[in-house]
Formats: structure tokens, sequence, C-alpha cells
């Protein structure tokens, strides 16, 4: 006998009631407390000023900017540093890829304060990698507490999520297909363009959308690797709910953060898919 499609919604019930109690009901509360004004008789009322505030604000309009860049640059980074690495792994056995892909995955086992730090370590002006290219004659160079040092933090950190997507795709291509395209003439770059890129296209925009998020909201890595002189949307939340305690301005900034990230991963969704699955059929 079916189930009922009464059972299946009273089973899917707890998980609505999850989600909707912690995360969309904070998520409500956000925004209603980025609209609401109080006015000067006791009432309230709705006022998107807040909002032209920000949009007015050139410092406001450079932090999101920033924001989006040092995100897009990391989900680049990430996707250039785990591609070729997936596709190595596809070539070995099992047992190898697995305890490679382990080691390569470690690093997401230990704290991301921890893994920050050791690149302040090694980035900073007297670090290991300045006073090797002090002894080289090279002088030292600015690797921190810039663009530069959040974004390698950043693509450290966030690594290991591209590179599981990008895994599970590339372990899926059809080997035969990639035969045939080589018999036909086609070269590596060729094979690399009309064969792997198309059918790893899901695992990309898996990845792209994980790095992306967790990217844009991150905040102990710039703070600690890009200082005073790189803020982004996160730290400047914090500053505005904790140090200031301008709860209001603090939550028109996540709620245009939160609009930026959805708007971005909506983008990437529908970039990912195929023209045919793009377009409806008339």
């Amino acid at each position: 006998m079916a189930a009922s499609p009464l059972r299946g919604a009273w089973l899917g019930l707890p998980a609505v009631l999850f989600i909707g109690v912690l995360y969309l009901a904070p998520v409500a509360t956000l925004l209603a407390g980025s609209l609401v004004v109080a006015q000067p008789d006791g009432s309230r009322a709705l006022s998107l000023g807040a909002y032209r505030a920000f949009f007015g604000d050139p410092y406001s309009l450079t932090l999101l900017a920033r924001t989006l860049a040092l995100s897009l640059c990391t989900v680049a980074a990430s996707l250039v540093l785990a591609f070729p690495v997936a596709l190595y792994l596809r070539r070995l056995s099992p047992a190898r890829r697995t305890l490679i892909a382990m080691l390569l995955l470690s690093p997401l086992l230990t704290s991301v304060v921890v893994r920050t730090l050791a690149w302040v370590v090694i980035l900073g002006p007297n670090g290991l990698l300045n006073n090797f290219l002090g002894w080289l004659g090279l002088g030292p160079v600015a690797l921190i507490y810039n663009d530069l040092g959040v974004v390698i933090g950043l693509t450290h950190v966030f690594f290991g999520y591209m590179l599981l997507c990008l895994l599970t795709s590339v372990l899926k291509l059809d080997p035969a297909q990639l035969l045939a395209a080589a018999n036909l003439g086609a070269g590596p770059w060729r094979r690399f363009r009309h064969v792997i890129l198309p059918q790893c296209r899901p695992g990309i925009a898996a990845g792209a959308v994980l790095v992306f998020t967790m990217s844009d909201s991150a905040y102990v890595t710039p703070v600690l690797l890009g200082g005073t002189q790189t803020k982004v949307m996160a730290s400047e939340i914090y500053d505005l709910a904790i140090s200031y305690l301008e709860w209001k301005e603090a939550a028109v900034v996540a709620a245009i953060l939160f609009a930026v990230v959805w708007s971005v991963v909506a983008g990437i969704s529908r970039l990912s898919a195929g023209p045919g699955q793009r377009t409806r059929p008339a």
C-alpha cells in the first residue's frame, strides 16, 4: 500500500519546524529590525531610510565591493588549485586516492583560528616567507594586512570544500568519452573544455556556492590577515553590534549581505545549468 501524502507531510514536519524556528525566524526578525523605525509618538513605522543611507555612503559601498571581490577571488583561486588535484586523484587507485584525499582534507579538522594564525607566522613582515625572500635578496614583501593575505587565508581555509565537490563530479567522468575524444584527435585542452568541464559543471557550481557563501561571511580570517586596512561586511557587522551597540545599522548591513549572498548563489546556479535547463520548451 502506497504511503499517503498526508503521512509524508507529517514526517517532514520536524524538519520544517527546525528550519523555521532556528533559521527563518531569526532572519525575519533581522529584516524587521532593519525596516522598523520608532516614531516620536511611540509608534513604529516601516522605512527604507537606513538602506538609502547605506547605499549613499561611499565607505559602505567600498566595504560591499571589497567583500564581493575577496569572495569571488577566493572562489577562483580555490577552483584553479582544486581542479588539477581532483583530476590527479581520479587517476589513482581507490586506496591511494583515499589516503591523499584525507591528507589534503585534514586541515578541515583544525580550528580556523589556528590555521589563520599559522599564516600570520608565515606571511608576516618578519615571517618565514619574508625571511626567505630577504635571504634571496628580494627584500620584504607585503603579504599580510592587505587583500592578498586575506585571499590566501580564505583559499586555504575553504580549499577542501571545493576539492570535495569537484572530486564528486570528476569521479563520475565516463572514460569511454575521454578515449573517444582522444581517438578523434582532440588534444588535452579540447578534451578538458568540451568533455571534462561540461560534465563537472554541477561540482563546480556546488563548490563555488559553498566557498562563496562561507568566504562572504567569514570573520576570523579577514580580521587576522587583513587587519584594519581590509575590513569586510562581517567585521563591520560585529563592530556595529558589539563595539558600538548600533543594532539597527548592524541589521541593515547583515540584511544586505544576506541578500547579496542569495543573489550571487542564484546567479551561480543559473549559470551552472545547461542551455536546455535555463529555457523551458514552448
